[in-house]
């Protein structure tokens, strides 16, 4: 049933809260004739890296490997959501004993990650719980924030996808409780892509 699943995709929009330096998401419907009937081909323009979506080794270590490479068996499976608000820096000491192999990071960043703004110091992943997160077999994380570092630092992403960590990004958990689940994402698959928009669903157990 319907009810079984949490959809924590970010809707894509015009309007929707990007990256600063990423291009705006441009969503342009086109008609034309096929035969007798009229049919809508729509046109889009935006970021790989845009609303919920996937970070590939690729994205920060040339030559590794690509969205379009990634296991299946990292992006589904078991996970778990750890409910992280009042934290800001989220390092070795307040993940604590993790067990699960995809883990999800609910935050405060919940709260805007939808429409903005986003804030100059937003929940965040350190380097220190980035290899924490790593010595304990984690395969991927995500994390309801554009970035899962603080901005204009990158300890988290160069430790996760150097260790070949799936990063899952810009996730919306503010309707979904601390617990167990199944995750369900699947990236587009772009040959040679850095990263990749992805639908991202949570089933309860």
């Amino acid at each position: 049933m319907q009810d079984d699943y949490l959809d924590i995709s970010v809707p894509i929009a015009p309007d929707m809260l990007t990256w600063h330096d990423d291009p705006r998401v441009e969503i342009t419907p086109v008609t034309g004739q096929y035969g007798d009937l009229t049919v809508t081909v729509t046109h889009l323009r935006l970021c790989t890296h845009t609303g919920t979506h996937v970070d590939a080794p690729l994205h920060f270590r040339p030559g590794e490997a690509t969205v379009d490479q990634l296991p299946l068996t990292s992006l589904l499976g078991p996970a778990q959501v750890l409910d992280l608000r009042g934290m800001e820096r989220i390092g070795r000491a307040e993940l604590g004993a993790i067990a699960a192999a995809r883990l999800l990071l609910k935050t405060d960043n919940s709260q805007w990650i939808r429409r903005g703004p986003m804030p100059n110091h937003p929940a965040h992943l350190t380097a220190d719980g980035a290899q924490w997160l790593v010595e304990r077999g984690v395969r991927l994380v995500g994390i309801d924030s554009l970035s899962i570092d603080l901005p204009g630092e990158t300890g988290a992403h160069e430790t996760l996808l150097g260790a070949g960590v799936v990063v899952l990004e810009t996730v919306d958990l503010s309707e979904v409780e601390a617990g167990e689940y199944e995750l369900i994402c699947l990236p587009l698959r772009i040959v040679g892509a850095d990263g990749a928009p992805a639908r991202a669903v949570l089933r309860r157990g």
